[in-house]
């Protein structure tokens, strides 16, 4: 896995100036973010709600940007990954957890991987073949890695960014193209909070914030800590790559739920082919299809990399096990393809179609509780010295934490007590196919909460060093005058 290891280098001060070592990295990083769950989410939403969670959508995108922002601190000045600081700062409980949830997101986010691309296949082939099309994905995202894995470590670091770059670009540039009209203006900006949205607002958040990125982030930059000189340079750099790369997939996400408020009229989306069709009613291109499915392969690969890394710090740090990166990924592979192969044989397009919806919530369950210990690191004095955050940023923290936070207690007091139409299609209610029972949903949702307000109340163990240290100073500084005195 030589493209892994020019990934990790990417960062590590081969580049003439800084923007080269911070853009290719947020660049890697940013590609998680345009699968085609990412994608489904927003256009149901857009679909179901209009306009209404516009709002919602950008503080989930500054929510990222700022954590993102906060782990390439915490990796730099540390010389450590986010994964090695938690495992020296918290118990094995809570870092057992924490695995648990990185996995987790992990896993969906290889499954929506999958999925995309067999949905892209059939389109372009005009197919209803979910079983082939997923083995084709299955083919192709485990033979790129290799194809565009030169030997040169250097090169592959640099190769990989360009890939990502040029994935993005197309990302952007072939949606706003394929627009007649981009809609600017919205009927309502004020975002609305209700029962009824409460799982498009899971399915919209766990797309535009991914956990097991934060990992990965954190371990790329931490080779950067060798160059202590320009680490006040670096985070602006970082800070500005990180915006820039984000906005465009602002940008998307935007047009996506913007448009498909404007053409659905607040229709709600049945079935696959509704949802098929309103894409077609977006993508107004005919190559659109194709487009499609070029861009979810290259960011097949690069996600297929950074999962490894993110796989690898996990389970070294989390679990204590260290397997080799191509362990990880054959292992992310073939744990993905066994739920797509089941949703596709048993449930169909209509279970594929509500799967991808699905992994980005699930994903959503693991925020709270892994936003938390990168406020706590990067305000900690102890672990940052010089380069704690100041208190504006801990409150920006802090308050995206409570957002995340808040919408797990909305989503579990819905699929509780709740009476709407997407608690119904839960319980089974309805014709849409189950993938997950009811009650495992439930489990998720409150451990997740429980897990999160557990860590909110844990401090770090070197918090209790640091309290130590501040009582010696006050001490000795109390000591110093009376010393005076009696002289």
């Amino acid at each position: 896995m030589e493209a892994v290891q020019g990934v990790e280098s990417l960062a590590g001060g081969d580049g003439r100036h800084h923007v080269s070592r911070t853009l290719g990295t947020a660049l890697l990083i940013s590609v998680g973010y345009i699968d085609l769950g990412k994608w489904v989410a927003a256009v149901d939403a857009g679909a179901r709600f209009g306009y209404d969670l516009v709002l919602l959508v950008l503080f989930f995108n500054f929510s990222a940007v700022l954590n993102q922002y906060l782990c390439t601190c915490i990796g730099m000045v540390t010389g450590k990954n986010l994964a090695e600081i938690s495992h020296q700062e918290y118990s094995q409980f809570i870092c057992v957890g924490l695995g648990l949830q990185a996995g987790m997101s992990l896993f969906t986010s290889e499954l929506t991987m999958i999925l995309g691309i067999a949905v892209g296949y059939n389109l372009v082939f005009d197919q209803d073949d979910f079983i082939t099309a997923i083995i084709f994905a299955c083919l192709v995202i485990n033979v790129l890695p290799y194809i565009f894995s030169p030997r040169d470590k250097r090169m592959a670091g640099t190769l990989n960014a360009c890939i990502a770059g040029f994935t993005i670009l197309c990302f952007v540039l072939g949606l706003l193209v394929s627009q007649p009209e981009i809609p600017l203006h919205v009927n309502v900006m004020f975002p609305k909070f209700s029962g009824e949205s409460a799982y498009s607002l899971m399915a919209l958040m766990g797309a535009n914030i991914m956990s097991h990125n934060f990992y990965v982030h954190s371990s790329i930059v931490q080779v950067q800590k060798s160059h202590v000189h320009t680490v006040g340079g670096l985070f602006h750099d970082h800070l500005f790559s990180i915006l820039f790369t984000f906005t465009g997939v602002f940008l998307v996400n935007y047009i996506l739920l913007s448009s498909a408020a404007a053409e659905s009229s607040h229709n709600v989306i049945h079935t696959f082919h509704d949802a098929v069709e309103l894409m077609n009613e977006i993508f107004t291109s005919s190559m659109a299809p194709l487009v499609l499915l070029a861009v979810l392969l290259f960011s097949s690969h690069i996600i297929a990399l950074t999962s490894v890394i993110a796989s690898h710090v996990v389970t070294e740090h989390f679990f204590g096990v260290n397997i080799s990166l191509f362990a990880h990924h054959v292992l992310l592979k073939l744990l993905s393809m066994i739920p797509a192969i089941y949703s596709a044989k048993v449930a169909g397009s209509e279970g594929v179609y509500q799967l991808i919806i699905l992994c980005p919530v699930i994903q959503a369950f693991t925020l709270p509780s892994s936003i938390i210990p990168i406020f706590r690191i990067a305000s900690s004095r102890w672990i940052m010295g010089n380069y704690t955050v100041s208190l504006r940023v801990e409150i920006l923290a802090f308050l995206s934490f409570c957002l995340t936070l808040f919408i797990n207690i909305i989503f579990a007091a819905e699929i509780l007590f709740g009476d709407s139409a997407w608690t119904n299609s839960v319980k089974g209610n309805t014709e849409t196919p189950v993938l997950i029972p009811h009650a495992v949903l439930i489990l998720m949702s409150c451990a997740s909460i429980a897990f999160a307000l557990f860590l909110a109340a844990t401090p770090l163990k070197s918090s209790g060093r640091e309290a130590e240290t501040q009582e010696l100073c006050v001490h000795s500084q109390r000591g110093a005058p009376e010393e005076i005195q009696r002289s």
